[in-house]
């Protein structure tokens, strides 16, 4: 779910993004509802290359934005009294991360327009790795992406999209320690005991 506020903000953003010629793409709520999967969202998430860092903050200052919160992994962005909107940018420098952006689709939605959007294995792989860095969100995290196989079983996700890619899932997941996690989720969903070496490259 959205409302027409953060629509029009998520407009606006793009445009911006994509004259400065700053590679990104939607992840989050945004990108499960154009998956086909409507959550509520008061936020725009979005995957971006860390050495462009500077120029959005220029960006975001400029759109009317403070910065609340920075690392080298993200930056949290919002407007006095919270009347543009949160945005939470995730940021990517190694070549994985950037092949996350090279592999987004453009999709041309009806609730949010026209935007960028990381493959649903790149979604699931963001999604293990957030429940690596904190353990905490593990319970909702787990949920999205039960849902999303769920889509990909069931073929229902736009055409623009790649099939799931189960062995690029097992790579990360192994990189994050939740090789386990996915391969039971994987079981689960599908019904088909899976064999480790059906995932390897």
């Amino acid at each position: 779910m959205k409302t027409p506020k953060l629509t029009k903000i998520l407009e606006i953003i793009t445009a911006n993004l994509l004259d400065e010629n700053i590679p990104f793409a939607a992840i989050g709520a945004i990108a499960l509802g154009i998956y086909g999967l409507p959550r509520y969202t008061s936020d725009i998430d979005l995957l971006t290359e860390g050495r462009f860092s500077d120029r959005i903050h220029e960006i975001m200052n400029r759109l009317g934005y403070t910065c609340f919160q920075k690392t080298g992994m993200f930056a949290q962005f919002d407007s006095e009294m919270g009347v543009l909107g949160r945005i939470d940018l995730m940021f990517v420098g190694t070549q994985d991360g950037k092949d996350m952006l090279n592999r987004c689709s453009y999709i041309r939605d009806e609730i949010w327009g026209r935007v960028p959007v990381v493959q649903p294995t790149d979604y699931i792989i963001l999604k293990l790795m957030a429940i690596a860095n904190n353990p905490d969100r593990t319970g909702g995290d787990e949920r999205d992406i039960v849902a999303l196989l769920e889509c990909c079983r069931e073929d229902v996700l736009p055409n623009n999209f790649e099939p799931l890619q189960q062995d690029r899932l097992i790579r990360f997941a192994e990189k994050f320690k939740q090789k386990h996690l996915i391969q039971q989720l994987l079981e689960n969903t599908y019904h088909v005991k899976s064999q480790t070496d059906d995932f390897s490259l």
